[in-house]
């Protein structure tokens, strides 16, 4: 077996101290933080915030995807210097209709 490490990548691990406070990872390709979560009970410390700009800095990031509804997490990004351009995300589901089609021909 062989294994090869993805170079677009990068996963990391946000301590605080000794404690994991978080996970974050970074398309070093397009320069986006592709995804951030601060676990529950070191929400609303200002973690995201200074996650966000030592990120920023370390990877010259530009860009991030963010759900529109997710307005805690857009405070954040524009306390950092991000802005929204466009909303390019839909929430979609299978419908009922084709879920059953698809059961039938099985």
């Amino acid at each position: 077996m062989k294994y090869k490490e993805n170079e677009l990548y990068r996963e990391i691990e946000i301590f605080l101290g000794d404690t994991k406070v978080g996970e974050a990872e970074i398309d070093l390709k397009n320069k986006m933080l592709s995804r951030l979560a601060i676990y529950e009970p070191y929400q609303n410390k200002n973690i995201g915030t200074q996650v966000v700009a030592d990120l920023t800095k370390e990877y010259g990031l530009t860009n991030l995807w963010v759900n529109a509804d997710n307005e805690r997490a857009i405070h954040v990004y524009e306390k950092c210097g991000y802005r929204k351009t466009k909303p390019t995300m839909y929430l979609m589901e299978r419908s009922e209709e084709y879920k059953a089609e698809s059961e039938d021909k099985e």
